[in-house]
């Protein structure tokens, strides 16, 4: 008869080194992304945001944001 253990994702990346610090790593990673983004739409012109598609309006709304909505 063979035993099958059936293990939980997140006890397979516990044991290979750290579950917490690789889901740490990318959220701060996620976090720095977004606010670079944000930063670079509240940079834009005009003419540049016309060219994308989005309202002044919209492009401030989105920058203002804090780092931690989507």
């Amino acid at each position: 008869m063979t035993t099958t253990t059936l293990r939980s994702p997140a006890t397979v990346a516990a044991r290979r080194g750290g579950l917490f610090a690789g889901g740490l790593f990318a959220w701060l990673r996620g976090v720095a992304a977004r606010h670079e983004s944000r930063q670079a739409l509240a940079r834009m012109d005009d003419r540049l945001l016309a060219d994308i598609g989005v309202s002044r309006a919209q492009a401030l709304y989105e920058a203002s944001k804090p780092f931690w909505r989507t």
